[in-house]
């Protein structure tokens, strides 16, 4: 009774876990298949379906742009999650602190297909024509929110009366920040910005109803599904895979180290 006792919690464990990684498995496994067919027993293992993928000129181009709007989420939302964070914490009252924060964050509560529309007709009333720069807005306002949830958590911790003592010796407010905030929140900030890339990689919903004829790597591959499922999209879903779980794993890493 308690060997029982002690197997049914590790075999619920190892359900759930199985429950959330076996499709994902399957996947990293059916891009290393000799068969050009998605079926078992596998018959040996290739990395000729991740040529094929990188040969193609649409997946280097979806690979491009995918990358610029990582990139572009990553600063923009970084930076500006970091300084909207930091003034939200410098703030007395704690009933308009939790009001904006909770402002801040509807972005991740509305539904993504709710954001694209909006985005959508918002971008057609005003006349701009669909393409990575309507993608790049709508992946900052849906990585915006986790970055300033991820900062507020950070800087709660954040010690003022430094910033104080060196304003009383003289330094002027933007040295102040150059030479004590700075250094202290970047972690953190770096930290928000890779888990904004992350976001970035991975967002296809605001990103379909908007970027118009350019291609992401998770448009393109919707698109590729449409006709069919070989290996080659299973190569390009494991290194997309691949990225956002070194992004996620460094993310994690530094923001660890905590701020003074």
């Amino acid at each position: 009774m308690v060997a029982l006792r002690k197997i049914l919690p590790a075999a619920f464990v190892s359900l759930v876990v199985a429950y959330l990684y076996a499709p994902i498995a399957v996947i990293v496994i059916f891009s290393f298949t000799t068969s050009p067919r998605l079926s078992m027993p596998i018959e040996g293992l290739t990395l000729a379906w991740y040529a094929n993928a990188f040969a193609n000129p649409l997946i280097s181009t979806a690979l491009r742009n995918s990358l610029i709007l990582a990139i572009i989420s990553a600063v923009l939302s970084g930076a500006m999650g970091a300084a909207f964070a930091f003034w939200l914490v410098t703030l007395k009252r704690a009933r308009v602190q939790a009001t904006l924060l909770t402002a801040s964050l509807m972005p991740a509560i509305v539904p993504l297909l709710v954001i694209g529309i909006a985005l959508a007709v918002f971008f057609r009333g005003v006349g701009m024509q669909q393409g990575l720069l309507n993608a790049a807005i709508g992946h900052v306002l849906v990585s915006l929110p986790f970055v300033v949830l991820t900062m507020n958590a950070r800087l709660e911790t954040f010690d003022f009366s430094v910033l104080e003592a060196a304003r009383d010796l003289g330094a002027t407010p933007s040295r102040a920040f150059r030479d004590i905030t700075l250094p202290l929140i970047r972690p953190s900030v770096i930290g928000a910005a890779m888990l904004a890339a992350a976001l970035s990689l991975d967002e296809f919903v605001v990103t379909w109803f908007n970027v118009g004829n350019q291609q992401t790597v998770p448009v393109l591959v919707w698109g590729l599904m449409r006709r069919g499922i070989d290996p080659s999209i299973n190569a390009i879903a494991t290194v997309l895979l691949s990225v956002l779980v070194c992004l996620v794993i460094a993310s994690n890493i530094i923001n660890r180290k905590k701020v003074k």
